[in-house]
């Protein structure tokens, strides 16, 4: 008893002087919507894997904390460590152009292309996850045929995907939203109204909840 109370008091301390640190190490072993939810009441920013910022795991860095590469499904493993080691070697990418040239000869392939832009690891490139989707083949052959090449590869103008496909898709890669939430415009308004939340739940009480239907399955018996 004195161990887990003596434990519970040293992580209170970190949470609250030590907040940073504090959830960008508990995210490395759970991302619980406890956890996320968390970090968003105190008002810390919590980025996506960005190409120029993010580690192989969650990271604390100048007030806001980085999703991991290394928490982006079907990601391949060998290309987060190629990534993270031309970071490391030659300084930040200045540009999608800088980015696949730097990488060529890595294992990198089409797939790593479009789940690090489902992820948002490439939204500071200045295209569009549409676009870059719709463009990772002809952007990887590019690569493999040279820098020439690739400096003269068009990407084609694309509209962007509409806001619940992109958190679909980082629901999909990351398991969480980064972007938002569909909700989020009605948050206030459904704390106002005193719906629970689920973190909130107990048993054996009547509640009034707000709640978003994706999908519908038909059952006939």
């Amino acid at each position: 008893a004195v161990a887990y109370s003596k434990l519970a008091f040293e992580m209170a301390y970190l949470k609250i002087y030590f907040p940073l640190e504090f959830f960008s190490v508990l995210l490395n072993y759970d991302t619980k919507n406890a956890y996320l939810q968390d970090i968003k009441n105190k008002g810390i920013k919590l980025l996506g894997p960005d190409i120029n910022h993010a580690e192989r795991g969650f990271i604390s860095d100048k007030g806001v904390i980085y999703v991991g590469f290394g928490k982006i499904k079907g990601l391949n493993r060998k290309v987060i460590d190629e990534i993270v080691e031309e970071r490391n070697s030659h300084g930040l990418f200045s540009g999608l152009t800088d980015f696949l040239q730097r990488m060529a000869g890595s294992d990198i392939g089409e797939s790593d292309i479009v789940q690090l832009t489902y992820a948002s690891s490439l939204d500071h490139f200045g295209y569009n996850r549409q676009e870059l989707k719709t463009n990772a083949a002809s952007l990887i052959t590019a690569m493999e045929f040279g820098g020439s090449l690739l400096s003269e590869t068009k990407i084609s103008a694309i509209g962007e995907m509409s806001l619940l496909d992109r958190l679909a898709h980082e629901k999909e890669v990351l398991g969480f939203t980064i972007s938002g939430h569909p909700i989020d415009s009605l948050r206030k308004e459904i704390v106002k109204k005193g719906y629970t939340q689920i973190n909130d739940l107990k048993a054996d009480q009547i509640v009034k909840m707000a709640v978003m239907i994706d999908s519908i399955r038909t059952t006939r018996d």
